[in-house]
């Protein structure tokens, strides 16, 4: 991975970044949700940064943690789709430090493009585990049949061996009915931990519409009978609740909305409500 180097083209986005959030969004994001009220029973009296602190934390180029903390503040507010803060995420995808990486997935993953999937998969392929599960279940937010071959690779226990990762990948791969992803699927269901079949049945179903359970035999039966496999393919959408996994939820919590709670499924970009891509 590339060092973070302060180039002037970052250091102009940095102080942008800043002037921006200083006139327009400290009080408010762009939805009219207060940026004080969005923190509020989340670190209790803790005052949260102002935007433009959140920025200068994200540019910190000496402080790794400073750098995650500002990435994720902002990826967590109301206002941290705007294209300003996205072009940010995306250069952090190449940070020394695997934390900020892993921000900076999650952070495409919750207001990223179609076409930012592709930054994901080089991701997937992180030495860091954490790196590649918030990759694998960022991809779960993005629909893009170009990310097909790469998350088959991550559910693939001879190439990946982060459990985590392999369930994300498995999850992600429920938005693409396609024989070739079936099979793998399939194949899965007895190779992995038990999350790791449950994600792939899971994703089976959706593809397929049908249940044939947990027997791999008994998938390669059905779609002997099949003339149709993909006909009755059921609506993919991903639940916006983020399981706990060690030190991330400790210090990033305001992921949860502060309360566990899920804010209810959701349908990836770029995926239309027929499960087919949108724009295709």
């Amino acid at each position: 991975m590339s060092r973070l180097v302060q180039t002037p083209p970052i250091r102009r986005l940095a102080l942008a970044l800043m002037l921006l959030a200083g006139l327009g969004l400290t009080g408010c994001s762009a939805t009219g949700v207060s940026y004080d009220s969005f923190y509020e029973g989340i670190f209790g009296d803790e005052p949260p940064p102002t935007p433009s602190q959140a920025v200068a934390m994200m540019f910190n180029r000496n402080d790794a943690d400073q750098r995650r903390s500002g990435i994720s503040w902002l990826a967590a507010s109301g206002f941290g789709g705007e294209e300003e803060y996205l072009a940010s995420y995306r250069l952090f995808v190449s940070d020394p430090d695997p934390g900020v990486r892993a921000a900076a997935a999650t952070a495409l993953g919750r207001h990223g493009t179609v076409e930012d999937a592709m930054l994901l998969t080089i991701l997937l392929k992180d030495e860091d585990d954490l790196v590649g599960w918030q990759a694998a279940d960022a991809l779960r937010k993005l629909h893009n049949p170009k990310t097909v071959p790469a998350l088959l690779e991550r559910l693939d226990p001879d190439i990946e061996d982060d459990t985590d990762t392999r369930t994300a990948a498995a999850l992600a791969l429920g938005q693409y009915p396609d024989r070739v992803v079936f099979s793998r699927l399939v194949t899965a269901l007895e190779q992995g931990s038990y999350n790791v079949v449950a994600a792939s049945h899971r994703s089976l179903t959706l593809i397929t519409g049908h249940d044939a359970g947990l027997e791999p035999q008994a998938w390669a039966d059905w779609l002997d009978q099949s003339t149709a496999p993909f006909g009755n393919q059921k609506p993919y959408t991903y639940d916006s609740y983020k399981v706990d996994r060690s030190w991330w939820d400790e210090y990033v919590t305001f992921w949860n909305n502060g309360d566990g709670s899920s804010d209810g499924p959701q349908v990836p970009r770029g995926l239309g409500a027929a499960g087919a891509t949108e724009g295709g």
